[in-house]
């Protein structure tokens, strides 16, 4: 007799093991530039001053997000101690989260194969997992945001009208989040879905005055607080920090219309081939079974479809934008893997795409680890072979379990879940390869080694948010203030922020400073020209250099 695999069971313990792959790690690689210092500064600054209304970043006034990510990571702090691990794992259990709840609704549509599928699926694509196991406010986001639509669509659907608490809770925690994108989007998305043929006669439906009183008592107090805390928030948060932002631009982050659509593909992987194969007459997609299956195509190829053009049509663009559609992908891939597997025949020329896609992306890793300049070969290659080897394997076990008139399809469905999960792991491990080279840490180690707590600690023309948090000290800015330039003309800014002749001033006039400076650019000798520095001492850390102009410690 073949040996049978419970499909059920093995994507259970696939689920499990994504758990373990998103939380153990956490707290073994340091902070990496710029994101993750500024979102463990921020909570780090509150619980110093005790201040948790007004966000303050290298102890200044900073306005550019809402405090509720900063909450939670604070929170972490009081647990865990102010470290890497507090500082990623709100992100972590918010990408666990999203993934959980993308797994509800593949089953309350699909069923439960499909909804194991769906989470799996989710919590292991590239961008997904690459986001969620960053200490950076998208995660958390895409939480709320998922929960908010999943809950919507039970409620809806299901005629379960206690859920509309639940979402419009989501919707208030991700406006608190990430500001007006958490009402915005929301509203977008089931705007176009109540105006389908199915959906049209409740149009109305899913307003509601307990929901909407929620919705404004969980969201308005924190804005109320800070606007009357700083009058000037109100102007820069929301016309400068999402108008501006996205009608223009001002932060310098124009991408063409159409850089999402070659994202998502990139974003997808592993599971790439099977979101082309929704395209195909069979999938879940294109033809439904029920007019329940129909109903959830439309409202997850909307909720997808509308944040992909939404951030399409602004001048600001991040990769990490773009997160949010991946769990509407991942439960459509999900139904349509286990669809095939159910009905044991492939459709959408899944397998073909799969070795395609997959030994491409695998070549490309293994190319990039024997050629890149950035990382020795010696670091890059055993995370090449990690996620190559498990890309390899998923077309290789489809093979294996269903060519040559095999019929193993749910073994084959498992297995592609299976290798996804070694897929993450892999790519877990580049973090050991990447953290350490765009992190303070070690920089920030030389500097308290060698301080006697008296000294300036200052950086020229960078925002090194990571500096603060690793040494607990305030980091003079010279040269340009990068995002930190509202706050840095606020009264607390004031002596802080210094031109290059300014500080050129205090260096040599006495005054005992550590200044961190890139290498290789030029920066160091535009700053102190070679062979005028009193520097008593340099250390080379990675791509920077820190130049002591006091005398070391005694016994030092």
């Amino acid at each position: 007799m073949p040996f049978k695999i419970s499909l059920r069971n093995m994507l259970i313990a696939a689920a499990a093991a994504i758990i373990l792959i998103y939380i153990a790690p956490l707290g073994s690689y340091p902070l990496i530039e710029p994101d993750e210092g500024r979102y463990a500064e921020i909570p780090r600054e509150m619980i110093s001053s005790g201040n948790y209304i007004t966000p303050m970043l290298n102890y200044v006034k900073y306005f550019e997000k809402p405090a509720f990510f900063y909450w939670m990571n604070a929170a972490a702090m009081h647990v865990f101690g102010e470290n890497e691990f507090a500082a990623r794992i709100s992100s972590a259990l918010c990408a666990l989260g999203g993934a959980a709840a993308a797994g509800v609704l593949g089953t309350y549509v699909y069923g439960l194969t499909a909804g194991l599928i769906s989470g799996i699926a989710t919590a292991t694509s590239l961008l997904y997992f690459a986001i969620g196991t960053l200490n950076i406010t998208d995660m958390p986001l895409t939480f709320f945001l998922t929960l908010a639509f999943v809950s919507f669509y039970i409620a809806n659907a299901g005629g379960k009208k206690r859920y509309y608490m639940l979402f419009y809770f989501s919707c208030a925690l991700a406006v608190l989040t990430k500001g007006l994108i958490g009402v915005v989007l929301p509203s977008a998305v089931l705007f176009f879905y109540m105006l389908t043929a199915e959906q049209r006669k409740h149009f109305f439906s899913p307003l509601s005055l307990p929901g909407i009183i929620l919705f404004f008592a969980v969201s308005v107090p924190w804005f109320y607080l800070v606007c009357r805390d700083n009058p000037d928030f109100f102007r820069f948060f929301f016309i400068q920090e999402h108008f501006m932002r996205y009608l223009t631009n001002l932060h310098g982050r124009y991408m063409p219309f159409w850089f999402f659509f070659a994202i998502i593909p990139a974003a997808m992987m592993p599971w790439t081939a099977f979101l082309f194969a929704l395209c195909g007459k069979e999938s879940v997609l294109r033809a439904p079974e029920s007019g329940e299956e129909r109903s959830a195509a439309k409202y997850l190829f909307i909720w997808f479809a509308v944040i992909l053009l939404f951030f399409s049509f602004s001048h600001s663009k991040l990769i990490p934008y773009i997160v949010p559609c991946i769990p509407p992908a991942a439960v459509l891939i999900g139904a349509d893997i286990s669809r095939m597997a159910e009905g044991e025949k492939w459709h959408g020329f899944a397998p073909q795409l799969l070795a395609a896609l997959n030994c491409f992306l695998a070549a490309a890793l293994f190319y990039y680890a024997y050629t890149g300049e950035e990382v020795t070969s010696s670091d890059a290659l055993p995370v090449a072979v990690k996620t190559g080897a498990a890309l390899i394997a998923m077309p290789l076990s489809v093979f294996c379990f269903t060519g040559g008139g095999r019929k193993r399809f749910k073994e084959a469905a498992a297995a592609l879940c299976i290798f996804s999960v070694v897929f993450a792991w892999g790519m877990q491990s580049a973090y050991g390869v990447v953290a350490p080279r765009r992190s303070m840490k070690e920089v920030s180690e030389i500097i308290l080694k060698e301080s006697d707590g008296k000294e300036t600690i200052a950086a020229f023309d960078e925002v090194l948010h990571g500096l603060s948090f690793y040494t607990k000290r305030r980091v003079l800015m010279v040269g340009s203030p990068g995002e930190l330039e509202y706050g840095s003309k606020q009264p607390e800014g004031r002596g802080w922020f210094l031109s290059r002749k300014e500080f050129q001033r205090q260096w040599y006039g006495g005054k005992k400073s550590f200044i961190l400076v890139a290498k290789n650019d030029g920066r160091l000798d535009s700053l102190l020209p070679k062979g005028a520095s009193r520097t008593a001492k340099r250390f080379d850390a990675g791509d920077y250099v820190v130049l002591f102009s006091g005398k070391r410690r005694s016994g030092r």
